[in-house]
């Protein structure tokens, strides 16, 4: 099936590159593409050939948190070496995050390779449909396995690609070594959501790493490791219902014992709490996060995880017969 759909992939890219721009031609005469696409790509492919020694930095917002842009930036020196950006979130709300961010230079080349509208998910949409658009509706919001195969598949294309542009070597090795990247990082067993040129957004630890094109090894100040605070500002927990002094067996059933949580008085739906019921001293012995129903005196404790932080909230109530 994988086969199958990579050979679907590549006779579009030669209809549409032999058809539709005018595009890619023979080797034997490259001047087919018009003026302008063949000024892109040049100004694509010349950065490629002064890769030497570089130094990548890695930057995010000053003390990010929730909900507020993390502003992820790559820059180099020289200021002309491209790069390709990997994300990989490894901790809290972040764990299983893994994003792709491509060099605008290599997204506009990706971009002017055009496709059949048939492969787009929503084929009736407006306007152009093209090849980062494709590889984009692969990626985002599936697993890893997904990425590292379509990652693959591009690097085929790419490399069948190189035929008519052979400056896109770099690219693949550079797509290349940051599949590796991924594969180090990245627990086996962990599940994952991937997503290409966009910024995360979950709180937690990400590790950031840049890889130049062209080169088999990280340059220098090539990782970096990012957190995102969880909200706290504007955040509160209480309960959904007021427990009563004391509430028989059957009311205790029935009982609402969540919590609801709020930011900025808006109600944050499906957020992540935790419960723990513990019995009094001289009842019978109870510790658990389910809501007992049996006669006694409980304390219950709700604690907020996820992407929001509020104090801890506990009650005390008591079950009779």
């Amino acid at each position: 099936m994988q086969s199958k759909r990579i050979a679907a992939l590549v006779l579009a890219l030669v209809m549409a590159c032999t058809t539709a721009i005018p595009a890619f031609a023979a080797p034997a005469s490259p001047r087919i593409l018009s003026e302008q696409a063949w000024t892109i790509l040049e100004n694509c492919g010349n950065f490629l050939d002064t890769n030497g020694p570089a130094r990548l930095r890695i930057k995010a917002a000053k003390n990010p948190v929730y909900g507020s842009p993390v502003e992820l930036s790559i820059t180099a020196e020289p200021e002309d070496t491209q790069f390709i950006g990997v994300v990989i979130g490894t901790k809290g709300m972040a764990e299983g995050y893994v994003g792709l961010i491509l060099p605008e230079k290599v997204r506009i080349l990706l971009e002017l390779i055009p496709l059949p509208s048939s492969m787009a998910v929503n084929p009736n949409a407006r306007g152009e449909f093209n090849l980062y658009q494709y590889i984009k509706q692969l990626i985002d919001g599936n697993d890893a396995e997904v990425l590292i195969r379509v990652a693959e598949e591009l690097t085929g294309i790419i490399e069948i690609l190189q035929y008519y542009a052979p400056s896109l070597t770099d690219v693949v090795e550079g797509m290349k070594t940051a599949l590796n990247l991924i594969r180090f990082y990245l627990p086996a067993t962990m599940a994952t959501r991937i997503y290409l040129d966009e910024q995360p957004t979950d709180s937690g630890s990400y590790l950031v790493g840049a890889v130049t094109l062209g080169s088999s090894l990280f340059n220098n100040a090539g990782l970096a490791s990012i957190k995102v605070a969880r909200k706290s500002e504007g955040v509160r927990m209480y309960w959904t219902q007021q427990t009563p002094a004391t509430m028989t067996v059957a009311e205790a059933a029935a009982f609402d014992f969540s919590a609801v949580t709020e930011d900025n008085g808006t109600i944050v739906e499906n957020s992540i709490v935790s419960y723990t019921y513990k019995n009094k001293s001289g009842t019978p012995r109870y510790n658990s996060d389910v809501p007992p129903t049996e006669p006694g005196e409980y304390t219950q404790t709700a604690v907020l995880g996820g992407n929001y932080q509020a104090d801890n909230i506990s009650r005390e109530f008591r079950i009779v017969e």
